[in-house]
């Protein structure tokens, strides 16, 4: 493991994507608070797959429900690209049928809205190991 300049450990880099500009601003605040990077944020599926492709972070933070293409889609194509991507979705809908279909498609976990700063540090953690 590469030692940074006085530190153990390099700072995850995220990528958010959420179609709330609010949603995305508060998560970014709660992601740098917990002493993780915010890379870039997308406001859909296209524009994550983009910004996955051209940043490649360590670790995306995707919503489910977007326009006009969804978070279980980017996650598709992102995984398809690359499969070691780690994903964690984030959303709103309470939906065992939906967690299973994202686990099965290769999403690391997920987060439920409303979050809070120490549920989402705990699996940015628990993810990157």
């Amino acid at each position: 493991m590469e030692k940074g300049k006085g530190k153990e450990m390099k700072k995850v880099r995220i990528l958010l994507v959420d179609d709330s500009t609010y949603v995305r601003t508060v998560l970014g605040s709660i992601i740098t608070e917990a002493g993780f990077e915010v890379v870039s944020e997308a406001a859909d599926g296209e524009e994550a797959i983009r910004k996955y492709m051209s940043l490649k972070p360590d670790l995306v933070l995707m919503d489910v429900i977007m326009e006009p293409m969804n978070g279980v889609e980017a996650t598709k194509a992102i995984l398809n690209k690359d499969p070691e991507a780690k994903i964690v979705m984030v959303t709103v809908l309470e939906d065992r049928g939906l967690f299973a279909d994202l686990m099965k498609i290769g999403a690391k976990g997920y987060i439920m809205k409303p979050f809070s700063k120490d549920k989402i540090a705990k699996k940015i953690k628990e993810i990157m190991g």
